[in-house]
């Protein structure tokens, strides 16, 4: 059994009133979560109400809850910090206590970055305007990968220009960390560690988990040859998971962004999957391949990861302009197309995963990742399953049904219309129809309530 210091005691008792709730409360369905970045379409509606909509979110920490690592002009490299600023610990814990009060079931987690992050040259650190926009590490950090001529590799960025290639003229967001380093893994034990100990979070995230390739591209728009073989960044993941697991308490969270891939030397260890459903082209749909693979995956994510597990399935909608300001994301949101796949990937997790959903911006477009709309359709309240998973409705391939307490989830993609029929009338959520008989297009889904009498 672990043991903790003093500070993590202290914010237990500060704590522990309002997570009981927490702890006794069941989250009903759907179960929204939040990437990052939260809604556009909901200005009347302030930050804190906007982020406790949803039952998970994670972020940096003082996105979250106003604390940040502990920093300074002395030491300004967020990489190297290994515990939150305590000038800001009161005014998280009333935050928490806030957003627990909205809804007792959120889950905060914080991403800890290991593959990628902020650079900033030597000569460029003169010219930032605040010391605390350095880079992740310092420029001559061993932390840093390097190419064959001793150089910085991108990791990853935006194509802003549009030109299908992302080099130092486009939003460049993140430069390779060689996470093979053991220090390097060592600091990510510590800073997951003081996120525990904090009582504030519920757990962590880990971005760009992978077991089938290297992730390390020589050139970010190339990547037949990587600088870290697969089985270099597959030894170095499962050790960071392991000193992890070993040092924070049981019921911590690990949250790992393995796309539509399946983890199995990760399993023991990682409680859900943050599935962020690539596809290829930014003005188009899933392909039917793509969607099996969301449900083969999601399936084995439930029933092969550590418990309590947290599955998280984000679809990307359908952009028609890629480089539409606020007005123009919201209105793309919300037309006929991306409502129907928005549906699709919400039902699809409700009769497939007993986990959480989002629907929001393809990766592509030029703006901050994972931005949403928040759908009508999220409002409905489908209470707790009492239906297995991935039931098929009477037979018919392709097309799931499943019961909750106070309704059902219907998802199709069986390549045709199908109508689905019940004893008894029930509302259609999109329609507000209330009949025994409701058509579903192919790659849609729908929520159904039932009608209870006063």
């Amino acid at each position: 059994m672990k043991t903790f210091g003093t500070q993590y005691l202290i914010a237990l008792l500060i704590l522990s009133a309002i997570t009981a709730d927490a702890e006794n409360a069941q989250r009903n369905y759907p179960s929204i979560f939040q990437a990052w970045n939260g809604t556009e379409n909901q200005k009347d509606m302030d930050e804190l109400h906007r982020l406790a909509q949803h039952d998970l979110a994670f972020a940096h920490p003082y996105t979250l809850l106003r604390i940040a690592w502990n920093i300074s002009e002395g030491q300004p490299y967020s990489g190297l910090a290994t515990d939150l600023n305590s000038d800001q610990l009161d005014t998280a814990r009333q935050r928490k206590r806030e957003l627990l009060a909205l809804n007792p079931n959120l889950l905060l987690l914080v991403e800890i970055r290991y593959r990628d992050a902020r650079y900033v040259s030597r000569r460029n650190e003169t010219d930032v305007n605040n010391w605390w926009e350095v880079g992740y590490f310092q420029p001559d950090s061993p932390y840093w990968l390097k190419d064959s001529e001793g150089k910085p590799v991108i990791g990853w960025g935006e194509d802003t220009n549009g030109d299908e290639k992302i080099d130092e003229n486009d939003a460049v967001l993140g430069y390779l960390i060689d996470f093979t380093n053991p220090d390097m893994q060592n600091l990510m034990v510590k800073q997951a560690v003081a996120l525990d100990t904090s009582g504030l979070f519920d757990g962590i995230m880990l971005d760009w988990w992978n077991e089938d390739y290297a992730t390390s591209p020589i050139a970010v728009d190339d990547w037949s040859a990587t600088i870290l073989t697969r089985e270099a960044e597959s030894a170095a993941r499962l050790s960071i998971l392991r000193k992890i697991r070993a040092a924070v308490s049981e019921d911590f969270l690990i949250l790992v962004n393995a796309n539509m891939r399946q983890i199995p030397k990760s399993a023991s260890y990682v409680n859900g999957l943050f599935m962020e459903c690539y596809k290829t082209e930014y003005n188009r749909g899933y392909t039917l391949e793509q969607v099996l693979r969301m449900e083969e995956t999601l399936l084995w994510a439930e029933q092969y990861l550590r418990e309590p597990r947290i599955n998280c399935l984000e679809g990307w909608r359908v952009v028609t302009d890629y480089m539409g300001d606020l007005g123009t994301r919201v209105k793309e949101r919300n037309s006929e197309e991306n409502q129907q796949w928005m549906r699709m990937i919400t039902t699809l997790s409700l009769t497939h995963s007993d986990g959480y959903v989002l629907f929001g911006d393809d990766n592509a477009i030029p703006v901050s990742d994972h931005l949403h709309n928040w759908y009508d359709f999220w409002d409905a309240d489908l209470g707790q399953p009492i239906q297995e998973r991935a039931i098929a409705y009477q037979g018919i391939q392709g097309l799931f049904i499943r019961e909750f307490a106070k309704g059902w989830a219907v998802y199709n993609r069986n390549g045709a219309p199908q109508t689905v029929t019940f004893d008894v009338p029930v509302t259609s959520i999109s329609t507000n129809k209330r009949q025994l008989h409701h058509e579903i297009l192919n790659f849609d889904g729908e929520i159904f309530l039932k009608i209870f009498n006063d």
